[in-house]
């Protein structure tokens, strides 16, 4: 009874959230029960190198600049010179993404998501109810996630995709709000667009 309650809330909450279609860049694994218990950034989830070096970077860039605000507050000379180092490791994060990162990434797919869950094409059908760690990345670099989801649906369209829909069973707060904000950004600029 709790579980049918819970889906029901979920239903819910999936249709109220704003969802876009995008094109990120997108990983999964089928996972059991029990790995769905543990945090999607566990070391034994096999994360590519691509999304752990671009994570990292955003952690890191949000940290500096956390750390950026209150020398600024303390002492403003300092908190300047600072601001123009991280400028300048920015410019090389730059470089050294188009250069190298840019040859690891995966093709972006089309993907629609919320920050409850999301739908995507495999390759093969997922079964439903089953768990899957997920990474996800947007192509500019707005977000890095990983998450752990049940599968809700995975229906064939044509003779070698299949569309599978699943809800965040496990997604860090900090990663929610990342997602939730750059989908409202969207969903602002294709409004403002039309």
């Amino acid at each position: 009874m709790e579980s049918s309650q819970q889906q029901d809330q979920t239903s819910t909450e999936r249709r109220v959230m704003s969802r876009i279609d995008a094109a990120l860049r997108i990983n999964y694994q089928v996972i059991t029960e029990e790995s769905a218990l543990k945090d999607p950034y566990d070391p034994d989830f096999v994360l590519p190198r691509y999304f752990l070096l671009l994570a990292e970077l955003d952690q890191f860039d949000q940290v500096l600049n956390n750390e950026l605000e209150q020398i600024k507050q303390q002492d403003q000379p300092v908190g300047q010179v600072l601001s123009l180092l991280n400028h300048k490791l920015d410019l090389l994060t730059g470089c050294l993404y188009d250069s190298i990162v840019q040859t690891m990434l995966p093709q972006p797919e089309n993907v629609n998501i919320s920050a409850s869950g999301l739908s995507f094409y495999s390759k093969q059908p997922i079964p439903d109810d089953s768990y899957i760690h997920l990474t996800i990345s947007h192509p500019e670099n707005f977000f890095h996630l990983a998450s752990i989801a049940q599968v809700v649906y995975s229906k064939q369209v044509d003779e070698q995709l299949y569309r599978t829909g699943a809800y965040f069973v496990t997604l860090h707060p900090h990663d929610r709000t990342k997602l939730a904000e750059c989908i409202d950004s969207m969903v602002q600029d294709s409004e403002s667009h039309t």
